[in-house]
Protein backbone atom coordinates (compact mmCIF):
# COMPACT_ATOMS: atom_id res chain seq x y z
CA UNK A 1 0.00 0.00 0.00
CA UNK A 2 3.00 2.36 0.96
CA UNK A 3 4.64 1.59 -2.08
CA UNK A 4 1.51 3.02 -4.13
CA UNK A 5 0.77 5.80 -2.61
CA UNK A 6 4.70 6.79 -3.36
CA UNK A 7 4.18 5.82 -6.66
CA UNK A 8 1.52 8.18 -6.93
CA UNK A 9 2.95 10.86 -5.39
CA UNK A 10 6.07 10.63 -7.45
CA UNK A 11 3.74 10.72 -10.57
CA UNK A 12 2.06 13.63 -9.76
CA UNK A 13 4.93 15.20 -8.67
CA UNK A 14 6.58 14.81 -12.13
CA UNK A 15 3.32 15.84 -13.99
CA UNK A 16 3.85 18.96 -11.82
CA UNK A 17 7.87 19.48 -12.55
CA UNK A 18 6.98 18.90 -16.54
CA UNK A 19 4.00 20.78 -16.41
CA UNK A 20 6.17 23.78 -14.71
CA UNK A 21 8.81 23.51 -17.17
CA UNK A 22 6.40 23.82 -19.83
CA UNK A 23 4.92 26.75 -18.50
CA UNK A 24 8.37 28.24 -17.84
CA UNK A 25 9.68 27.64 -21.47
CA UNK A 26 6.58 28.70 -22.85
CA UNK A 27 7.14 31.94 -21.27
CA UNK A 28 10.84 32.38 -21.93
CA UNK A 29 10.01 31.63 -25.50
CA UNK A 30 7.64 34.76 -25.31
CA UNK A 31 10.15 37.28 -23.52
CA UNK A 32 11.92 38.23 -26.31
CA UNK A 33 9.20 38.59 -28.39
CA UNK A 34 7.53 41.03 -25.55
CA UNK A 35 10.49 43.13 -25.35
CA UNK A 36 10.73 43.47 -28.72
CA UNK A 37 7.52 45.12 -28.94
CA UNK A 38 7.47 46.86 -25.82
CA UNK A 39 11.19 48.02 -26.81
CA UNK A 40 11.58 51.60 -27.83
CA UNK A 41 14.13 54.87 -27.27
CA UNK A 42 14.18 57.03 -25.13
CA UNK A 43 16.37 58.72 -22.71
CA UNK A 44 16.27 55.25 -20.60
CA UNK A 45 18.29 53.98 -23.57
CA UNK A 46 21.57 53.43 -23.14
CA UNK A 47 24.02 56.51 -24.43
CA UNK A 48 25.94 54.15 -26.50
CA UNK A 49 22.98 52.68 -28.17
CA UNK A 50 21.53 56.38 -29.20
CA UNK A 51 25.13 57.10 -30.41
CA UNK A 52 25.26 54.45 -32.50
CA UNK A 53 22.46 54.69 -33.85
CA UNK A 54 22.39 58.07 -36.27
CA UNK A 55 18.80 58.95 -36.21
CA UNK A 56 18.93 58.46 -32.50
CA UNK A 57 22.44 60.50 -32.05
CA UNK A 58 20.89 63.55 -33.88
CA UNK A 59 17.64 63.70 -31.49
CA UNK A 60 20.73 64.05 -28.99
CA UNK A 61 22.70 66.90 -30.57
CA UNK A 62 19.32 68.98 -31.87
CA UNK A 63 17.98 69.30 -28.01
CA UNK A 64 22.10 69.24 -26.65
CA UNK A 65 24.46 70.50 -29.53
CA UNK A 66 27.46 70.45 -26.91
CA UNK A 67 27.12 66.76 -27.25
CA UNK A 68 28.39 66.50 -31.12
CA UNK A 69 31.76 68.06 -29.61
CA UNK A 70 31.97 66.30 -26.52
CA UNK A 71 34.53 63.36 -26.18
CA UNK A 72 33.93 63.02 -22.89
CA UNK A 73 30.55 61.34 -23.53
CA UNK A 74 31.98 58.46 -25.23
CA UNK A 75 32.59 57.40 -21.15
CA UNK A 76 29.40 57.33 -20.60
CA UNK A 77 28.05 54.77 -23.11
CA UNK A 78 27.17 52.16 -20.81
CA UNK A 79 24.66 54.51 -19.12
CA UNK A 80 21.34 55.62 -19.45
CA UNK A 81 20.84 58.98 -20.72
CA UNK A 82 18.61 59.99 -17.97
CA UNK A 83 21.44 58.38 -15.38
CA UNK A 84 23.49 61.38 -16.74
CA UNK A 85 21.08 64.23 -15.40
CA UNK A 86 22.37 63.68 -12.04
CA UNK A 87 26.08 64.81 -13.76
CA UNK A 88 24.85 68.19 -15.34
CA UNK A 89 21.49 69.09 -13.66
CA UNK A 90 21.86 72.11 -15.44
CA UNK A 91 22.00 70.88 -18.67
CA UNK A 92 19.69 67.83 -19.01
CA UNK A 93 16.51 69.50 -17.11
CA UNK A 94 13.33 67.20 -17.03
CA UNK A 95 12.14 69.58 -19.79
CA UNK A 96 15.17 68.50 -22.12
CA UNK A 97 14.99 64.68 -21.17
CA UNK A 98 11.17 64.88 -22.44
CA UNK A 99 12.01 67.04 -25.73
CA UNK A 100 14.06 63.82 -26.21
CA UNK A 101 12.00 61.41 -25.45
CA UNK A 102 9.18 62.66 -27.63
CA UNK A 103 11.43 63.01 -30.54
CA UNK A 104 12.98 59.91 -29.87
CA UNK A 105 9.95 58.34 -29.60
CA UNK A 106 8.71 58.76 -33.47
CA UNK A 107 11.82 56.69 -34.19
CA UNK A 108 11.77 52.81 -35.16
CA UNK A 109 12.45 50.96 -32.79
CA UNK A 110 16.07 49.38 -32.05
CA UNK A 111 15.52 46.09 -33.38
CA UNK A 112 13.97 47.38 -36.53
CA UNK A 113 16.08 50.46 -37.15
CA UNK A 114 19.04 50.15 -35.07
CA UNK A 115 21.89 47.10 -36.90
CA UNK A 116 21.07 48.60 -40.33
CA UNK A 117 22.21 51.75 -39.78
CA UNK A 118 24.94 51.31 -37.24
CA UNK A 119 25.90 49.24 -40.56
CA UNK A 120 25.58 52.01 -42.69
CA UNK A 121 27.15 54.61 -40.50
CA UNK A 122 30.35 52.80 -39.88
Amino acid sequence: MKRIKYTAAAAILGCLMFGAATVQAQAEAKAPAAAAAEAKWSSDSLVGDLLDYAPAKAVLIKHMPAIGQDDQIEQARGMSFRSLQQFAPDAITDAVLAAIDADLAKLPPPAAGNAADTAKTK
